[in-house]
């Protein structure tokens, strides 16, 4: 075997080329070979200057020339005496000089006129195929080139080094590329074209890479490893590893974060703007936090980086932005701080009232603040709530009343529940703010939204329905009379419709309170758990349906046969004149059986008792059997694993994962606007009127300077302004409460 690196102390593997035999070395070559080893350097030159000069390219029996050996001893002064020798092969010795981080060597390597600068990035694997006539070294691939060894090893002066002589690293295309170069690759070596784009995204992971190349290094390690998680996804045989790299970049960016020394420094990082690197210097800024805009951390949160999130560095940040202008918050006692609470939140109103009138004042910036904003539209969805309880209870409403409203299609809302309805139009005004500055598809990212918007369409729809019911109530030759029992009502009654959409709405909105969990140490990790749990029930599910429509399929071809199609009421069973609910047959009442089955409510006698044939009841008892065995005993427990699992994931990592779902609750409420909860969001400020006749006035300024510079213009040009007018005067119209 090859002796062990003397710097690296990594062993040298053993080529795979077959061992030469002692006695077909030529003597002077074994000399010659030897002293190189030894760093001889007066004997190298007596065999290369000599009366039978050797063969500089020479290999021993491991396949290692003269050069390779200096190399990998770092003998500088015997690299340079091989590399003035003529037609000297450099090989594989620039990577050993690489991989050992000498960088003189490297130079002098670098600067021989056989190695051009293609030769360094992605012509390498053309040169060596050349200079060893086609056989490929033992040792690295050719696919390894200088500068991709450089970014593997993390070597930053080499690394910088071949940069600066224009070496490059190209990233790889798409999975799904159907360019030339791609076709032709997988069809002549799928596993190497692979190798390629898994040691490519090494040396494009590398930290060395990133400082280097990148101008926003922070920005740059976010995307490589969204981007490297995708790809894990897609491409399950190297799925290790490329969640391995994307650990290491995002380790990478929280190694950045960790220079930080100071609060201006962690502001100059989590400011920098993603538009332009050189936009403002941010590193120069007081600690401003009306100033801040975060947007590294909002691409941090976008990319889901959750050990950059969750830096103390960066928490430490939030928080203070967090509780500014409560001074000693964080300090104070529970019961300190559930008064205060209590007394802000009663004075709710008055703020409301004062901070329409007064919005710079300094207890309107007060208002403004984060905190404050999250505790008022927390204790604004607590009163809709409360009033959701009183309406579903009929709170508030005479005896006489109530029994008029049982008998009354298509009643009129009551005070409660127009109080509701303004509530509802709040919040939807809430929402549209909300998807205008944030975007379409960043607010369809995150999944509260859809559960706001299904709760919202769900109270939309009651409230339209119960319109519909009311037309109708006044037209009672068509519909029929106003006042009725409501067992008489038809089913498809508008009023019977829309109070069973209220209620599952009603569901919905309790269910929307556990949002609010993230901001709580304790249940913060809970509701994540939660949501984990929930996203294993889906995939449960689906393998659930496949074995309840098996057995429900099954089941219902062996009952549909016996039952009495003559009958109105239902599938029955006719067993001398005795009936015999089918619980198989239709197809839907035999997967509502076997539902109810997993809890135990569907008896043994649905299968035994009926006037099947003895086989046919034998068949469905031993398929009934078999559904439990296979639902209750593998499937069930199966899920419990599966929840068992996730939670105990989310518990190791319970921190991380709660400061993340924490810092995107309350990044929500550091952006200007949406200070007043509902209903007062829906009041128009003279703020706002303000910003409106200001942009109205911006807007006629620019159409009158545009005429004036621009008298003529051309169809299409003048079809483009007239959007752009139109919609700019959409936006200024918004801005009277977009601008809160």
């Amino acid at each position: 075997m090859r002796g062990s690196s003397k710097s690296s102390g990594r062993p040298i593997p053993i080529p795979l080329e077959p061992l030469k035999e002692g006695h077909r070395i030529d003597p002077l070559e074994r000399l010659f070979l030897e002293a190189a080893e030894r760093g001889d350097k007066h004997t190298v030159i007596r065999c290369l200057h000599g009366p039978r000069p050797v063969n500089v390219n020479c290999t021993n029996i491991l396949g290692r020339s003269a050069i390779q050996i200096a190399v990998d001893n770092e003998n500088v002064e015997l690299v340079e005496l091989l590399l003035k020798q003529d037609g000297v092969r450099i090989g594989d010795a620039l990577l050993y000089a690489i991989r050992e981080g000498v960088y003189r060597i490297v130079e002098m390597l670098i600067d021989h006129p056989s190695i051009t600068r293609d030769m360094l990035g992605n012509a390498w694997a053309g040169y060596k195929l050349e200079e060893n006539s086609g056989i490929e070294s033992s040792d690295y691939s050719p696919d390894i080139s200088p500068i991709m060894l450089a970014a593997h090893c993390n070597q930053f002066e080499i690394l910088q080094l071949l940069i600066s002589r224009g070496a490059r690293i190209e990233k790889p295309h798409r999975l799904t590329c159907s360019c030339t170069r791609c076709k032709e690759e997988v069809q002549s070596d799928s596993l190497r074209y692979s190798l390629l784009r898994i040691n490519t995204y090494k040396a494009l992971a590398s930290p060395a890479w990133i400082s280097l190349t990148s101008p926003d290094p922070v920005l740059s390690a976010f995307k490589l490893s969204w981007d490297l998680e995708k790809l894990a996804m897609r491409e399950n045989e190297f799925k290790d590893i490329l969640n391995e790299l994307s650990e290491q970049c995002k380790k990478y960016a929280c190694d950045l974060l960790d220079q930080c020394r100071s609060s201006e420094e962690v502001i100059a990082v989590l400011n920098k703007s993603s538009d332009s690197d050189n936009e403002g210097d941010d590193s120069d800024e007081e600690v401003d936090c009306e100033r801040l805009t975060l947007d590294r951390l909002k691409e941090a949160l976008k990319y889901e980086q959750k050990q950059f999130v969750a830096h103390p560095h960066c928490q430490q940040l939030l928080a203070s932005i967090w509780y500014e202008g409560l001074p000693g918050w964080r300090k104070s006692n529970f019961f300190v701080r559930t008064v205060i609470i209590v007394i802000l939140i009663a004075l709710m109103p008055l703020m409301a009232v004062y901070y329409l009138i007064f919005p710079r004042s300094r207890l309107g910036q007060l208002i403004r603040s984060p905190f404050m904003k999250f505790m008022y539209h927390s204790a604004s969805f607590g009163v809709f709530l409360f009033l959701l309880i009183l309406a579903s209870i009929n709170m508030g409403s005479r005896e006489q009343t109530q029994i008029q409203r049982k008998q009354r299609r298509g009643p009129a809302l009551s005070p409660l529940e127009w109080l509701v309805f303004l509530y509802v139009i709040g919040f939807i005004w809430s929402e549209c703010k909300q998807l205008w500055d944030e975007g379409l598809k960043a607010y369809i990212r995150q999944w509260w939204n859809w559960l706001d918007f299904i709760m919202l369409s769900l109270y939309l729809c009651t409230f339209t329905l119960r319109f519909v019911a009311f037309i109708h109530s006044l037209d009672e030759e068509q519909y029929g009379p106003k006042m009725l029992p409501r067992t008489k009502w038809p089913s498809n009654d508008p009023t019977l419709v829309s109070e069973g959409v209220f209620a599952i709405a009603n569901v919905f909105s309790f269910a929307r309170i556990i949002y609010l969990f993230q901001a709580n140490p304790t249940l913060g990790p809970l509701q994540i758990s939660l949501g984990c749990m929930l996203i294993d029930i889906g995939k449960f599910l689906f393998i659930f349906f496949l074995v309840l429509t098996s057995f429900a399929c099954g089941l219902n071809q062996l009952y549909y046969y016996y039952t009495d199609s003559d009958k109105t009421q239902g599938a029955v069973i006719v067993d001398n004149g005795k009936e015999y609910e089918n619980a198989f047959d239709p197809l839907l009442q035999s997967y509502i059986t076997l539902f109810w089955a997993l809890f135990g409510l569907t008896p043994l006698s649905t299968v035994r008792e009926s006037s099947v044939h003895e086989l046919t009841k034998s068949v469905a008892e031993a398929l009934f059997m078999a559904y439990h065995a296979m639902a209750i005993i593998v499937l069930v427990n199966m899920l419990i694993a599966m929840m068992s699992n996730s939670f105990q994931d989310i518990q190791d990592h319970a921190d991380r994962e709660w400061k993340f779902a924490r810092s995107k609750l309350w990044m929500g409420y550091f952006d200007e606007g949406s200070t007043l909860p509902t209903p007062f969001n829906l009041i128009i400020s003279p703020k706002s009127i303000y910003y409106f006749l200001k942009r109205v006035r911006r807007l006629v300024q620019s159409c009158l300077v545009s005429k004036t510079d621009k008298p003529r213009r051309k169809s299409n040009e003048m079809h483009n302004k007239t959007y752009c007018t139109l919609h700019d005067y959409v936006s200024s119209f918004s801005f009277i409460r977009l601008k809160e």
